[in-house]
């Protein structure tokens, strides 16, 4: 079985994660999901927001969503080996058959893709789609 894999990126974390929330129902059951969220909301974010970040967070752990948070920096750059490590570990334990995969607005998608396209991803992925945020 090969994932499904969708990069999420964009300006605007808020809209970003209302992107996301599309995608999750969009594909709600095509079967396991993860998502692998960026942790930037959280700087801008007041205590009540990062809250409800939490409880949304855990509610989608509840439908059986697995959830990571990644550590802030761009995935092709600061954060490559971060990205590889949780991909990895992810592919291999939970073997989604979607995977999210959200980008700060300092992240350089087209960068992040190549990455994913390397050789030792080829039997992991089925498909990988940049999708922008939406307003």
């Amino acid at each position: 079985m090969k994932t499904h894999a969708f990069l999420v990126h964009g300006r605007n974390p808020e809209y970003r994660a209302r992107r996301i929330e599309q995608l999750l129902a969009e594909q709600a059951g095509a079967g396991k999901i993860t998502v692998m969220a960026s942790a930037e909301i959280f700087s801008r974010a007041s205590v009540q927001v990062q809250a409800e970040l939490f409880r949304a967070d855990e509610d989608r752990k509840a439908r059986g969503i697995h959830v990571l948070r990644l550590s802030p920096g761009c995935l092709c750059c600061s954060s490559k080996l971060v990205l590889t490590t949780h991909l990895a570990r992810t592919l291999r334990l939970n073997q989604p058959n979607v995977l999210l995969v959200e980008l700060e607005s300092q992240s350089h998608p087209e960068q992040v893709l190549k990455l994913l396209k390397e050789p030792q991803w080829n039997d992991w992925f089925a498909d990988i789609t940049l999708v922008e945020e939406v307003a």
